[in-house]
């Protein structure tokens, strides 16, 4: 019995460490977040932002009416948050903003089936703007559906010879993915328009 019981707390302690290769670990940006900074850009301002998420040239008949897109403005809080995201390409840490930092965002919807968009009263400064674009997609792929045998006779009716090739069948494979689209615009004037493309 003392065996097992090493054992089964041996396999505990194994999965344990297992899940927690697993699991991303969340990191937070070290610089405070000034939310009067934010604030400051995303209010009372006169430039404005007209925007068109770009749909894909294999798929022109999606529809962008209704897509929701982010602003954020890029203070040294978001810089920072931004090069966490980045440098998670192995899925190791999970770059988080604080409750706080993420409230300071805007939201809007594109307004008609290409995917036009637009952000007014802004200040002055840069932009980070994102969106998840729902792709509808095809891909031509083959399935085997049986083989066909071919038997190779001598003069004497006596089989010599037998091979076997694969019996394919064409099919089409719809799906749809969700693809994160993004970019950086910068304000540098009040009143200004500003022209961008996601």
């Amino acid at each position: 019995m003392k065996r097992i019981g090493i054992l089964f707390t041996l396999l505990n302690f194994y999965c344990v460490i297992v899940m927690a290769q697993e699991e991303p670990v969340p990191v937070f940006p070290s610089s405070p977040f000034n939310r009067d900074q934010a604030d400051a850009m995303l209010n009372a301002g006169t430039a404005m932002l007209h925007g068109v998420v770009t749909k894909k040239k294999k798929n022109p008949d999606n529809t962008y009416l209704g897509i929701v897109v982010i602003l954020f403005p890029c203070t040294p809080y978001f810089d920072e948050w931004y090069e966490l995201q980045k440098k998670n390409k192995k899925g190791k840490t999970f770059a988080m903003m604080s409750p706080d930092a993420y409230s300071y965002r805007i939201l809007t919807k594109a307004s008609d089936k290409d995917g036009r968009f637009e952000f007014r009263n802004l200040k002055p400064g840069r932009y980070y703007l994102q969106t998840m674009v729902r792709q509808g997609k095809m891909k031509e792929m083959w399935n085997q559906v049986g083989t066909s045998t071919s038997v190779g006779y001598n003069i004497y009716g006596q089989a010599v010879t037998s091979y076997s090739r694969p019996i394919y069948e064409d099919f089409k494979l719809f799906y749809e993915t969700n693809d994160l689209v993004k970019n950086f615009v910068e304000i540098t004037s009040e009143g200004q328009v500003v022209n961008v493309k996601l």
